[in-house]
């Protein structure tokens, strides 16, 4: 009978031990995790701080037209950052030879991110945003004669990477991919359309347009700034990092 009490009495503290442990186990858990969650915010806030600092800024969400036009467009930046542009959108993706600029700025206003590189890179280098392009709404294809080894752009924003091996360009796609901030058409499709490069001696826009629009508007405005010298509208409105 002593023994049964004794027995039972074991058990139950047994029991509450487990529990108690278990409990201590859960709640360190929770600890770790919140402090793990807090860790990775902190780190992509500083992360998104670092490569905003290095992008500028030619034009607010609203500031530019997302009108749609029909035959060959020119753009005040180069690559183009936004504008008029093509009914058809660009699908996202991985090319190997140059696409049109007025579809590439259609799949900007659906939130893509467009890295064009320069064809001269290194294979090893084209392969590593080859892989890049298999994420979601990143668009990726060669642009000659740029100024720097990559670009990347995204609606009314750009900055230039050293080379495909940058660190901030994951950075650079998570914080500006589909961001409402810069993206007209959220939720809007990246596929779907055209997938189809520049024909056959095509020449790619290289020197930056004085307004962005078909080339006869481009050059009235080019006649007009002539006749009443004026500001240079490629002027980039501010630095990401600044202010």
């Amino acid at each position: 009978m002593v023994k049964r009490r004794r027995d039972r009495r074991r058990e139950q503290f047994n029991k509450e031990r487990r529990n108690w442990l278990i409990i201590r186990v859960a709640a360190a858990a929770i600890v770790v995790l919140v402090l793990l969650g807090a860790a990775w915010w902190g780190f992509r806030q500083w992360e998104q701080y670092q490569v905003s600092s290095d992008v500028t800024t030619y034009f607010d969400l609203d500031d530019y037209s997302i009108d749609h036009r029909e035959g060959e467009l020119l753009y005040e930046q180069i690559p183009p950052v936004g504008g008029p542009h093509n009914g058809a959108w660009q699908n996202c993706g991985f090319y190997s030879e140059p696409i049109y600029n007025y579809h590439g700025v259609h799949s900007l206003e659906h939130g893509a991110v467009w890295l064009t590189y320069d064809p001269e890179l290194p294979q090893e280098d084209i392969d590593r945003l080859e892989e890049l392009a298999n994420q979601s709404y990143v668009l990726v294809s060669p642009y000659p004669g740029l100024e720097h080894p990559v670009v990347g752009s995204v609606w009314g924003k750009q900055i230039e990477f050293d080379g495909a091996d940058d660190d901030r360009i994951e950075p650079f796609i998570r914080a500006y991919r589909t961001n409402p901030d810069n993206t007209p058409e959220p939720g809007a499709i990246c596929f779907g359309n055209v997938d189809y490069t520049v024909d056959e001696g095509y020449t790619l826009q290289t020197e930056p347009a004085i307004i962005s629009g078909p080339p006869e508007e481009v050059a009235a405005a080019e006649a007009a700034a002539e006749a009443t010298p004026g500001a240079d509208s490629s002027t980039p409105e501010s630095n990401d990092g600044e202010g």
